[in-house]
């Protein structure tokens, strides 16, 4: 009888939930993201190196680390593309990117990036500057805090569903050496050939030949929820993020994978730091199976030789 009525209590509990994510219309607009997204709240839930999600933003910092390093232009200038006010996927970087530039289509994300820079920002990240100083062998963290905050020389706003991605704002943003990009086309495209599209006219406009692209993406999500407010996510799968790439024009291609459900590595590079599976987070929820990040290269332009 004990098992029986446990059986269905979890039943239960699964078709609640069910019920409630199916009435549950998430915020999609760059409207009801800029006036529903806490850049704050979301760095607290998902980026704190104390909370639910530690395993895999030490994987992910592990992981760019490697990415970046095997660049084949690993230096100049840098595009991040959606920061969501994220600075630590930036560390690795600024080693060697001197020109950063950081848009989101969020002024609050801008101002707290803006915060960053001005070393008055209410959020912590001196456990994640140290782990990524030790990443690099480098004892001093505060010295890669000095270097990223200097690194970053233009913050402007952005919307990857416009064909001008900085419309309207008519200043120039040069061609540059790696766009970095997480968690920005999956959230802003309502299909699998807009998502292609938007990567296809940022790989156009905005990489030079022979840089490079970075992704990280949700697989197979649907929605994402932090406190009160529940965000659109496009359903998505590893073979499509391939596709788009390679329909981009890019080459070279590195696929590495987080499941998120056992919370373990599908790939793993030397010395990423995984613990075990870790309890379900109370402020939070999402029903995405993994994460996916992947680097490609433009392809160099073809000059031809006059027989």
């Amino acid at each position: 009888m004990a098992i029986r009525n446990c059986i269905v209590f979890l039943l239960l509990a699964f078709v609640a939930r069910n019920t409630l994510c199916q009435n549950i219309t998430p915020f999609f607009t760059a409207a009801d993201y800029q006036q529903n997204f806490n850049p704050l709240e979301y760095l607290d839930v998902y980026y704190n190196l104390s909370s639910q999600h530690s395993d895999f933003n030490k994987w992910s910092l592990v992981e760019l680390k490697a990415l970046i390093e095997k660049l084949p232009n690993g230096s100049g200038r840098l595009l991040e593309i959606g920061s969501g006010g994220v600075i630590s996927r930036l560390i690795s970087a600024a080693h060697n990117f001197t020109q950063i530039t950081v848009c989101d289509r969020s002024e609050k994300v801008l101002d707290e990036v803006r915060a960053f820079v001005a070393n008055n920002s209410t959020f912590d990240w001196s456990s994640t500057f140290r782990f990524v100083a030790d990443l690099h062998g480098e004892p001093d963290s505060a010295k890669m805090e000095t270097q990223l905050r200097g690194a970053i020389k233009d913050i402007r706003k952005c919307d990857v569903t416009q064909a001008d991605l900085f419309a309207p704002s008519t200043a120039e943003v040069p061609a540059v050496d790696l766009v970095l990009s997480a968690f920005t086309l999956e959230y802003a495209t309502q299909t699998v050939a807009d998502f292609s599209t938007a990567l296809q006219r940022i790989t156009d406009r905005f990489i030079k030949p022979g840089g490079a692209i970075i992704l990280i993406v949700s697989l197979e999500e649907t929605y994402w929820h932090i406190n009160n407010n529940t965000f659109h996510t496009l359903f998505i799968k590893k073979s499509h993020v391939e596709a788009a790439l390679k329909a981009a024009g890019l080459e070279d291609l590195d696929v590495r994978e987080f499941n998120l459900q056992s919370h373990q590595p599908v790939s793993l590079t030397e010395n990423a730091v995984v613990s075990t599976p870790v309890p379900t987070c109370e402020r939070c929820d999402y029903d995405a199976a993994g994460v996916l990040i992947a680097k490609g290269v433009k392809r160099m332009r073809q000059i031809k030789i006059p027989a």
